[in-house]
């Protein structure tokens, strides 16, 4: 199948940045682990090595978590500005915008001077508790426990991780599916953004490069109907399935 480049926004590219370096976070806060030894009947130096160790992962889990959730800020404001120039794509953001909109009063929970360094006795613990890795009523870990921090981690203890995760991820594939990002191509050098050229073809699997009368071209600002050609299938399919991520998030 052949078809013409489309003009793709930069604010696009932006967003898809964004979602994927969100997805990186994420994927690093999950490879992370945690064995708690408090160093209880050893020497000093013996306590002063668990602790430091405790809080180096701790620290590492805490930047990873604080650089997705601004990755996921930015996110929200490139979706709104990709909502505004394209109204075929603003359900999917408008329902992005709303699976993410708790983690925006973490923000000044980031900034608290307190919650820096792990180096008050019982912040480490806290910090445990609202991600929802000890439970509510649980006086604290227990020598040698293991933590994960899966899909029950909860992001800024908003969000469970996986479920946010699910959502970045479909939201990526659907703007992959919409606008075609990783396509390889060719662009001419004297094309000026927006404007696509009839030799300006992306050959198919079977080496199809045919003329323009066998082009499909995704045109900005046109309503298409579903089964047009332009992604409509997939985009409602993404559609129902981020509603529901964010519905069930919600419950």
């Amino acid at each position: 199948m052949t078809s013409l480049m489309p003009y793709i926004p930069p604010n696009v590219y932006l967003l898809a940045d964004h979602l994927d370096a969100a997805l990186a976070a994420g994927e690093d806060i999950m490879k992370a682990s945690l064995v708690w030894e408090s160093g209880v009947g050893q020497d000093g130096n013996a306590i002063a090595r668990a602790r430091a160790a405790q809080r180096t992962i701790l620290q590492n889990v805490r930047s990873l978590e604080q650089g997705l959730v601004a990755r996921l800020l930015k996110s929200r404001e490139r979706s709104e500005e990709i909502a505004k120039r394209d109204p075929r794509f603003s359900t999917v953001a408008r329902l992005f915008n709303a699976g993410t909109a708790v983690l925006i009063e973490a923000v000044s929970e980031f900034g608290d001077p307190t919650r820096v360094d792990f180096e008050n006795g019982g912040e480490a613990v806290s910090f445990l508790r609202t991600r929802g890795l000890i439970a509510e009523d649980a006086p604290g870990p227990t020598e040698g426990q293991t933590f994960t921090f899966g899909d029950d981690f909860l992001v800024a203890g908003r969000v469970r991780l996986g479920t946010l995760l699910d959502l970045v991820a479909m939201y990526l594939d659907t703007l992959e599916t919409y606008f075609d990002l990783f396509s390889d191509s060719v662009v001419e050098p004297d094309l000026l953004p927006g404007e696509t050229s009839p030799d300006l073809l992306i050959a198919g699997p079977d080496g199809d490069t045919g003329g323009a009368d066998k082009a499909e071209v995704m045109d900005e600002g046109t309503d298409a109907e579903p089964g047009s050609g332009d992604g409509s299938d997939a985009l409602h399919r993404a559609l129902a399935e981020v509603r529901s991520l964010v519905s069930l998030d919600q419950r």
